[in-house]
């Protein structure tokens, strides 16, 4: 995490001003309080900023007054030696499209205060409060997540891609002009990432080879791992019509909750990743990332299923058709592309445990060429195993099928 809070005033300063301003009445002297997310990771400058007007208002007599304040979160562009690395730039780009071009569709984000890419180094970000405003808090638990709010996740992120299906409908031209805008950062056929997927995505065949599993099968994986990146652009290419926006890192981490009336809500946050494509990137990913140990047929099936429910009633109440995104249509798709997930894990579900004793952002000051070594290490053979579990039950669910 960044030192954020000592050197932050030279530039928050001028920022609160402006957004003093745009707040309006009442708020036009006002100070702040600055404090840091603790409770998850963030490699982005983020803050915690609540701005508190100086001017005291009036309800029913002088005896009763009260400060404003408004909570708001501010994400900062970071270093300059990030920006390229890890593709900074787009992602604020991406992000700042999305709150301007799309999420007045989609009444469960945010609201974006203000936004500006220009120049770079100020790109900033300055959104409401949730967790204040809302009442939405972070989940506890970072990987092995309950059912309860796996099932509560997906029900929210199926009500987002009927958003993109229907505006791919009823505003055609709109939504492929947004979808365009998108910038790539990610995944290229140039992108650093290349090695990373094709070291780390046979991490746990050694483990296999060690338990003594069908040595035949292990040898025939690995050689078809060996281009794992090539799959990787293969499942994130568009088919229609499942293609949908879809959020690109449904992470718990990208997600806040409410219980309320016995049902946990949630609510998506931080759109940096978003992408067109299916459905099943973002599942798989929220999957493999945490449910990695209860990750089977059974429990597939029964979250797929609750996906596709809510997915049907949000079309309904759009008055969609479900007849193209039927259940048999999705879970072949599943079996197509599940493994996008699986791949994100064998690099990202040590640092997700909480395996890394560094920050996200090391990875900024090493050759981009090191970073398989170091992540196929992370989390050691407890890692090993239960990503090897996981890819035996995602065998038999049929996701090899494609590969082998």
């Amino acid at each position: 995490m960044y030192e954020q809070t000592e050197d932050c005033h030279a530039w928050l300063g001028p920022l609160v001003t402006k957004l003093s301003s745009i707040l309006g009445k009442g708020f036009e002297d006002v100070c702040y309080e600055v404090s840091v997310p603790t409770d998850s990771f963030f490699v982005s400058k983020l803050l915690f900023v609540n701005i508190v007007s100086n001017a005291s208002s009036v309800e029913d007599d002088e005896a009763n007054k009260r400060l404003k304040s408004v909570n708001v979160v501010v994400k900062k562009m970071p270093p300059e030696t990030m920006q390229e690395t890890m593709g900074f730039r787009e992602q604020f780009h991406n992000e700042i499209l999305f709150y301007q071009k799309y999420a007045q569709h989609h009444d469960r984000s945010p609201r974006c205060i203000y936004a500006t890419e220009e120049p770079i180094c100020d790109s900033v970000i300055v959104l409401e409060n949730v967790a204040t405003k809302r009442g939405y808090s972070v989940c506890k638990w970072k990987y092995d997540t309950p059912l309860e709010y796996t099932l509560a996740a997906f029900r929210e992120i199926a009500r987002f891609h009927v958003i993109g299906y229907k505006k791919k409908r009823t505003r055609e031209k709109e939504f492929f002009d947004f979808v365009n805008a998108i910038q790539e950062f990610k995944f290229d056929k140039e992108s650093m990432l290349r090695e990373t997927f094709n070291v780390t995505a046979t991490r746990s065949l050694d483990f296999l080879r060690r338990q003594g599993y069908d040595r035949e099968f292990c040898d025939k994986l690995e050689a078809r791992l060996a281009n794992t990146y090539d799959f990787v652009l293969k499942f994130i290419e568009v088919e229609e019509p499942l293609a949908t926006l879809c959020h690109g890192d449904f992470t718990i981490n990208n997600m806040l909750f409410k219980k309320e009336s016995d049902e946990q809500k949630v609510i998506l946050i931080d759109f940096a990743m978003i992408r067109y494509g299916s459905p099943i990137l973002d599942l798989s990913t929220f999957l493999c990332l945490h449910c990695a140990r209860d990750l089977d047929k059974v429990m597939l099936d029964n979250v797929l299923r609750a996906y596709h429910d809510s997915l049907i009633q949000c079309l309904q109440e759009n008055d969609i058709d479900g007849e193209d995104y039927s259940y048999e249509a999705l879970y072949e798709d599943y079996k197509k592309k599940g493994l996008f997930g699986y791949f994100i894990a064998t690099y990202f579900l040590g640092i997700q445990m909480g395996k890394f004793a560094g920050q996200v952002e090391d990875f900024a000051k090493i050759d981009p060429t090191e970073w398989a070594a170091l992540l196929c290490q992370i989390g050691g053979e407890e890692v090993d195993e239960i990503l090897a579990n996981m890819l035996l039950k995602l065998k038999e669910f049929g996701c090899l099928d494609y590969i082998l």
